[in-house]
């Protein structure tokens, strides 16, 4: 009873799920990259750039980096996503989108929020904002060092959900985080990975950077 009385819950909030996917709209890094110099659209481009570069330093000198989000993954920008590549893979795309006003994916957390295909930002506010999705996205206004960090945990969060699927990733977040005893976002089971990572960057920063990938476990 207890659990039907949980999916009962979860009904009204899958509902605003899905009518809040609808306005998200993906933010467009071929904008940012073809803006005028100077413009919060192109920083914000050179600031992905750099958060990108450290992201991919990180994975390939820090022991730390093993495994997360995959064996031998990298970064890089492409037309208009993130690319993610992985050794015997592929490459995925990690699409950032701008979430709507209001959306309840963004009610709890940093103001990011993780898909399957990639992560919702939440919009700026104030005078900063553009009033274009592509630019609108809080996430663009975030040091390099925070971009990178974002973008480790969220493509570890990415691949967690096409592990579990989708459903099974939102049912065991939400009834877990429910359960004080199971902890909340970096300490919920199912996010802890990723978590876990995005920690370890900031360690390795906090360090000075070190190339540590040939030091043992």
């Amino acid at each position: 009873m207890r659990f039907r009385t949980h999916l009962l819950c979860l009904l009204p909030l899958s509902a605003a799920l899905g009518l809040a996917s609808c306005s998200a709209e993906p933010v467009r890094l071929v904008e940012l990259r073809e803006a005028d110099a100077g413009t919060i659209e192109r920083t914000a481009y050179a600031n992905l750039e750099q958060g990108v570069d450290l992201a991919n330093e990180f994975l390939a000198r820090s022991r730390f980096a093993r495994g997360f989000p995959a064996e031998s993954a990298s970064f890089s920008l492409g037309l208009n996503d993130v690319l993610l590549h992985l050794e015997n893979e592929g490459i995925e795309e990690l699409r950032i989108e701008t979430a709507g006003w209001g959306d309840p994916r963004l009610i709890f957390g940093d103001g990011v929020h993780p898909t399957e295909h990639g992560f919702l930002s939440a919009r700026t506010t104030g005078s900063a904002s553009t009033g274009s999705d592509s630019a609108d996205a809080a996430f663009l206004r975030l040091t390099p060092e925070q971009m990178a960090a974002v973008l480790l945990r969220q493509a570890t969060t990415m691949r967690e959900i096409q592990a579990r699927g989708e459903l099974d990733y939102w049912l065991n977040y939400d009834l877990l985080g429910l359960n004080p005893s199971s902890g909340w976002m970096g300490n919920n089971v199912v996010d802890r990975r990723a978590h876990a990572v995005e920690a370890a960057f900031f360690q390795w920063m906090q360090e000075g950077r070190p190339d540590d990938m040939s030091v043992g476990e």
